[in-house]
């Protein structure tokens, strides 16, 4: 038996966890490097989770790193890791867990870390492991993934796991194409493909190395509808909700090529390259401007502040927070916009956005504060009015 089957034993046994099929199919690859392009509720935490928990178990010893573009996203997934190894009573003695300075999760000598790529990937330098998990790797700068990821694998000879939604032909998409080339180039050579039921990852199945699991490089392709469990209506709304674009990118997890997109993928680089956010109200000296998007326990409220000068606009502060009361998310979101001098507002109104914003001015005239507020429904439309303004 090999080991990725091995652990898929281990995770019914434990668990009573049983995959999905192409949730298998990835999980039964052992590629040294393995790449899935996927789209929303595929269920890619779960299957990374199951992964980790399971090697932490048949490897002990092992050095594992989680690592996100956010800390949120790096600790959604090592919380996963820590709740299956609690869960049963089989492991829960042997773990134990430190949440500061950052995540850190040992069984039997193996180690679960969390961190976050940050800008430039500073604080993962100095590491080494015997597997990475990127997760969200297409909006990890490029640099960190070559410079910095890469050689955290070199005298282990680890493994490196990347799972994202698309997000521009980056590193993230060069890396799934090696894989693609690989299959083909077995294919060519008269290697096995694997079993006639098993689809090509250009298919949109999963394919990928599935046949050849000791492979260098295995790419695959994980539409939403691929996971049996999210319902074909509620994909199909999404497919009305959402533009052409947004759909291909989100749910049938397809790479894009710029010329069927609003910006290029140099100049959204660019932006999100620029000097550090300054949250120094002494340098603001132009009006400021803020949106709030509002959410509470699956999402996150994100509220953001735009310095409008003569010929550009730049962020000068961002909050973003889940699973607070509506009302104390009105006490947050009031300092904010009293900290940056914000002078007008633009929050969502859809669904219980609206309520919310009567609160938010009813609280800002209670505390003497003169912001003007106003609320925005999101539609169809008015988001393709939001994207074209922004574009021109």
């Amino acid at each position: 038996m090999r080991d990725s089957e091995h652990r898929l034993m281990i995770a019914r046994q434990l668990w009573g966890w049983k995959p999905h099929r192409t949730q298998r199919k990835w999980l039964l690859s052992e590629a040294q490097t393995k790449v899935a392009s996927c789209g929303r509720r595929w269920g890619k935490t779960e299957a990374a989770a199951i992964d980790t928990a399971t090697m932490a178990i048949t490897q002990p010893g092992c050095i594992q790193m989680i690592v996100s573009p956010t800390y949120d996203q790096s600790r959604l997934l090592f919380n996963h890791v820590e709740r299956l190894l609690l869960d049963s009573p089989h492991t829960r003695k042997w773990v134990s867990t430190v949440k500061t300075p950052y995540p850190r999760l040992t069984i039997w000598n193996s180690v679960v870390m969390a961190r976050t790529a940050d800008e430039d990937g500073r604080n993962l330098r100095g590491h080494s492991a015997d597997r990475v998990i990127v997760d969200e790797a297409a909006y990890i700068r490029d640099s960190v993934i070559h410079e910095v990821i890469s050689p955290m694998l070199a005298d282990r000879n680890g493994q490196l796991v990347m799972i994202s939604t698309p997000f521009g032909k980056n590193h993230f998409y060069r890396a799934f194409m090696k894989g693609v080339e690989s299959r083909e180039r077995r294919v060519k050579s008269g290697g096995r493909e694997g079993s006639d039921e098993t689809p090509s990852p250009l298919a949109g199945e999963g394919r990928g190395e599935g046949g050849n699991p000791k492979s260098r490089c295995a790419s695959f392709t994980f539409p939403s509808w691929t996971n049996p469990h999210i319902s074909s209506e509620y994909i199909e709304s999404q497919r009305g909700e959402l533009s052409t674009r947004q759909f291909a990118v989100e749910y049938e997890a397809k790479f894009l090529d710029d010329q069927s997109s609003v910006f290029p993928w140099e100049e959204i680089e660019a932006a999100a390259s620029g000097e550090q956010i300054s949250n120094q109200k002494s340098q603001i000296t132009n009006a400021v401007v803020a949106g709030i998007d509002w959410a509470r326990y699956s999402d996150y409220t994100a509220i953001v502040a735009l310095e409008v000068g003569e010929n550009s606009c730049s962020v000068v502060g961002i909050d973003r927070f889940n699973g607070m009361g509506w009302s104390q998310q009105i006490e947050r979101s009031v300092e904010f916009l009293k900290k940056h001098r914000v002078t007008a507002v633009l929050t969502d109104r859809t669904s219980i956005g609206d309520p919310l914003l009567d609160q938010l001015r009813s609280h800002l005239w209670e505390s003497s504060v003169d912001i003007a507020v106003e609320g925005y429904m999101f539609a169809k439309q008015s988001k393709r009015e939001l994207v074209e303004g922004l574009s021109i």
